[in-house]
């Protein structure tokens, strides 16, 4: 018994060990890239930029974040009909504020899951993980759409290069998004070859809850999670400087795309900035009106939820880590 005692001990510490450096080395790299980003702009032009800033677009950029937490809990909502039934709002809001608080603080953004997966109850732990998972696979296939897109945009200069190859992009993705179910397949071969984790098996059987009017109805809803993006950024950036719909959304989505793909610093910080200050220079953009916009969608969108949803939290820190680790082990019990 002392033995097993002794052996949890040591992977916790191992585990907490881990814990901190990862959040250090995050914490690090966004330093660094925010550095790096603020070395291309003075202080003297960034707090300029703040002083002559009209605030009647920032406040209502600020304003979207209802809208923004409302999609994302809508979208949540639908999915979670596929676990329970009549599953309430405030109950799926709170899901949804009590995992951004514990992603942001994450690597990878790992414990938005566990935080979901909390909050809800009469639901097997395993599918609510998995569809929170789906979520964000489905929310990475759209900004990677709109992400391409852009970037097609901004490096081609052929209009039917453009029109064929954006075309091409929406049509792969629109498939590629209502047939999710084969990830699982995929994922399901390769634990069963290789990796032989139950609760991988189990997770992954939440990308085929859906039915295909569930799918329909949260690609509609990313879809417009994108698009509030994209305005509260061009909303920002009109704060300082002048720019079209068309050219913050081929900006905003670059930037998203990039952030997605180096997931690597802390609440996405410095990848963010750094990629508004280079694709909205595309379009003329100052760096220091693309600066700060970039760092308002993140006081917003990603501090002010983080801050709030530890009010979920309430004393169930503790329930977390282990509703987490139990998801993780190999469980007798069916209902996890």
């Amino acid at each position: 018994m002392e033995t097993k005692s002794k052996k949890i001990d040591t992977t916790d510490k191992g585990s907490i060990r881990n814990k901190i450096l990862s959040a250090a080395v995050r914490i690090i790299v966004s330093a660094v890239i925010l550095y790096f980003v603020f070395s291309l702009v003075t202080w003297d032009n960034i707090v300029s930029a703040y002083r002559s800033a009209d605030g009647r677009y920032i406040f209502l950029g600020g304003c979207l974040l209802a809208a923004n937490l409302g999609i994302r809990t809508l979208k949540w909502r639908i999915m979670l009909h596929s676990v329970k039934r009549k599953p309430a709002f405030k109950e799926s809001f709170g899901s949804v504020m009590l995992g951004i608080s514990l992603g942001s603080f994450t690597p990878g953004e790992v414990g938005e899951f566990a935080g979901r997966a909390l909050h809800i109850s009469d639901a097997k732990k395993s599918h609510l993980v998995g569809l929170a998972l789906l979520d964000k696979a489905q929310i990475f296939v759209v900004t990677f759409a709109a992400g391409a897109i852009s970037l097609v945009c901004l490096f081609f200069n052929n209009v039917i290069i453009i029109a064929a190859l954006s075309c091409l992009i929406a049509f792969l993705s629109y498939a590629f998004f209502l047939r999710m179910d084969m990830l699982a397949k995929i994922g399901h071969r390769l634990n069963s070859s290789f990796f032989k984790r139950p609760w991988l098996t189990r997770v992954l059987d939440g990308f085929t809850l859906l039915k295909p009017k569930q799918l329909l109805s949260t690609l509609i809803c990313t879809v417009t999670f994108h698009f509030i993006l994209v305005i509260q950024m061009c909303l920002f950036i009109h704060a300082f400087e002048d720019i079209s719909f068309l050219e913050a959304f081929a900006g905003t989505s670059a930037m998203m795309f990039v952030k997605s793909c180096l997931p690597i610093s802390l609440g996405d910080l410095g990848i963010r900035e750094a990629g508004s200050v280079f694709f909205f220079s595309k379009f003329g953009v100052s760096q220091a009106a693309a600066l700060n916009a970039s760092l308002l969608l993140f006081v917003i969108n990603v501090l002010i939820p983080s801050v709030c949803g530890i009010v979920f939290l309430k004393n169930q820190h503790a329930a977390a880590w282990t509703s987490f680790r139990k998801l993780l082990s190999k469980p007798k019990d069916k209902s996890v």
